[in-house]
């Protein structure tokens, strides 16, 4: 089974461990965007590339797979961050297909069941993620941290390979989200006395996180 998770997960993050240093040079580029009044659609439109869809995408399918995920395992272990943060992740899910929407890029969601998924390697982590996930709240809380881990770094790569001040905007403030809710699962994770370890960040950029 961990084998399983590792291999669906390493399927997913091409890039190796994110960096404190690189992570604060890219979060620079985009920190004068966060603001309350500001919204993607005030940004001009500009030529989106191939990759930048693909992002788009991929970053909509891997929302939808954390929204599952922890709708899932409120229903199996009744834990509130679980319902709190899959309300979350489909806000997140919202403002990527207002992007979609703004570029008339197919939607890849056109079933909004519980995973379902167009891309192969996500609908592989899910599963594996809630055969995890159906041992123990403890190992449902451990995968959710993974899942924000991933999905930071893919975040990061989507900000990094794109030079569209609207993905940037869209993207950095679910990076923010993401970092909130690494926190929460960390800080859940322990108050039943177990240490979360990452696997996917840089140290140093966990550590700032978690002290955020």
């Amino acid at each position: 089974m961990k084998k399983i998770i590792i291999l669906a997960i390493v399927a997913l993050s091409t890039y190796g461990l994110i960096g404190l240093t690189g992570v604060k040079e890219i979060k620079s580029n985009i920190i004068n965007y966060d603001s309350s009044n500001c919204r993607a659609n005030d940004f001009p439109k500009q030529d989106i590339s191939k990759q930048e869809e693909d992002a788009l995408k991929f970053m909509r399918e891997e929302e939808k797979l954390a929204r599952d995920f922890y709708v899932t395992m409120f229903d199996k272990w009744g834990l509130k961050p679980f319902e709190n943060i899959s309300r979350s992740e489909q806000k997140h899910m919202d403002a990527i297909k207002n992007m979609l929407d703004r570029y008339s890029i197919d939607d890849p969601v056109k079933n909004s069941n519980k995973g379902v998924f167009e891309d192969a390697s996500l609908k592989s982590l899910y599963l594996a993620l809630l055969e995890q996930g159906n041992k123990s709240d403890i190992e449902a809380l451990k995968a959710a941290a993974e899942i924000e881990e991933v999905d930071i770094k893919d975040l990061i790569d989507a900000i990094k390979s794109t030079d569209n001040e609207d993905l940037k905007f869209v993207y950095g403030n679910l990076l923010r989200a993401s970092e909130n809710h690494l926190r929460a699962f960390t800080r859940n994770l322990n108050k039943r006395g177990v240490d979360y370890q990452p696997k996917h960040l840089d140290k140093k950029y966990y550590q700032e996180i978690i002290n955020g």
